[in-house]
């Protein structure tokens, strides 16, 4: 093999990689042969033909055009296997035939690129890969850290303020605990899933699997850290709050439920025999008229029934208190286990505190209270019942009405042929008789 190929540059390795690096597209790579172990850099691999027919020569211009775009004064660099490898050499040649003139000849080629310590494609190809799935790996574990489930203090309280007795404590605390341990196992699993999707072999698998059976103890002890804290010193929990409670309001507040209807209290039931003359049924479908009226004066305000009821209830937003009258009621119930009168420990919730309190909120205000709470959350509901009730009513008088039409001894005095009754659907109330 020639040292030099007239026309054209020899290069050593390094000098090519420079070449490379530096040009980059602006270089056209050509390895004159068909191999896997490309130098990086590589645009174009020639068709390894020997001979010098016409087709042969022609195949290969078409080939430089191809992936020079025709520009003759591009630079392009051959190689092949190594320094024994004639194809480079041929390709060389070819371009010169074709016109191009900046030719760069890496006669050690891809073999003594590799000697030179220079990484070839495939495995600057495979690092690449590697790193980005690396990558992909440290993004995945990154949602480890979001998985954790922080116990507070304050969650603990609100636990508490919700269980009037040790026994709802007790079962409110379990299912807090496992809905935490649920969420956190939820979320490393999905964390392990998208890291044994890119790399089933990660060890950070088995760190995570770790975790994943530690979720439960850790919820539990956290729980218990929680409860622990705030029973050695429930004073500092609940005095402050309970000192800030507005009597007068908390008062109105308890006075107002006590006085809550519901939607049956307020516009009854209608359940009344079936008419048997013209006096009763114009007496029905007058009652009737007014119930449905009086359900509909009530479904008229369904949507804001909440909003309301938590302006009504709630009178101590009025004022300057953070507090709402459900608040009040959950501190005094909730609270009431952390007296010192019950809990003659240091950091106890002196009785005073809780005394002024429970002295307006009576267990049966309390009772009041939560009911009429509740009838107000149910009170859609209740009219949709009461409404169904009213148009069955209905359907057995329509049904009552037409078999009297066919009977020959007729049974009451009403019309002839009063209008059939009406019904809607059953978000809409049915008007009734006509």
């Amino acid at each position: 093999m020639p040292l030099q190929v007239p026309g054209a540059v020899t290069v050593s390795p390094r000098e090519a990689n420079c070449m490379i690096e530096q040009m980059g597209l602006g270089l056209a790579v050509v390895v004159a042969m068909r191999t896997q172990d490309k130098i990086p850099g590589t645009l174009v691999e020639l068709p390894q033909v020997a001979g010098e027919s016409e087709e042969i020569n022609q195949a290969y211009a078409k080939a430089f055009q191809r992936f020079t775009g025709g520009e003759k004064d591009m630079p392009m660099l051959f190689y092949c296997h190594h320094e024994r490898c004639q194809l480079s050499v041929l390709a060389i040649k070819r371009a010169m035939d074709a016109g191009y003139h900046k030719l760069y000849w890496l006669r050690a080629g891809n073999s003594g690129w590799v000697n030179a310590g220079l990484p070839l494609e495939r495995e600057l190809v495979a690092k690449a890969s590697a790193a980005k799935k690396q990558d992909a790996v440290q993004s995945a574990l990154m949602e480890v850290r979001t998985c954790g489930v922080e116990v507070t203090d304050q969650d603990f309280v609100n636990i508490a303020l919700k269980s009037p007795t040790d026994n709802a404590l007790v079962s409110n605390l379990r299912l807090e605990a496992e809905k935490d341990r649920a969420t956190r196992v939820n979320c490393l699993t999905r964390t392990r899933d998208a890291v044994a999707k890119i790399d089933a072999k990660n060890p950070a698998l088995a760190e995570i699997d770790t975790l994943i059976s530690r979720a439960p103890d850790e919820i539990d002890r956290a729980y218990k850290a929680a409860r622990a804290r705030v029973e050695a010193s429930p004073s500092t929990h609940f005095k402050a709050p309970l000192d800030k409670i507005p009597l007068a309001s908390l008062k109105t507040a308890l006075e107002e439920a006590r006085t809550y209807r519901s939607a049956r209290q307020t516009c009854g039931t209608f359940d009344r025999p079936m008419p048997s003359n013209q006096a009763q049924w114009n007496a029905a479908k007058s009652g009737l008229d007014e119930y449905h009226t009086c359900l509909a004066r009530l479904e008229s305000r369904a949507e804001s029934a909440v909003m309301e009821a938590a302006m009504e209830m709630a009178s101590l937003r009025r004022s300057d208190s953070d507090f709402s009258a459900g608040e009040a009621v959950a501190l005094v119930t909730g609270s009431a286990r952390y007296r010192c009168s019950i809990r003659s420990a240091s950091g106890c919730l002196p009785d005073a505190s809780w005394d002024r309190v429970a002295a307006v909120a009576t267990p049966s205000d309390i009772a009041a209270f939560e009911k009429s709470n509740s009838d107000r959350g149910n009170q859609s509901s209740d009219i949709k019942r009461l409404r169904a009730e009213a148009n069955d009513w209905v359907d057995r008088f329509n049904a009552q009405q037409e078999a009297s039409r066919s009977s020959s001894s007729g049974y009451y005095s009403a019309p002839s042929s009063p209008p059939q009754p009406l019904r809607r659907a059953n978000n809409t109330f049915a008007p009734g008789m006509k």
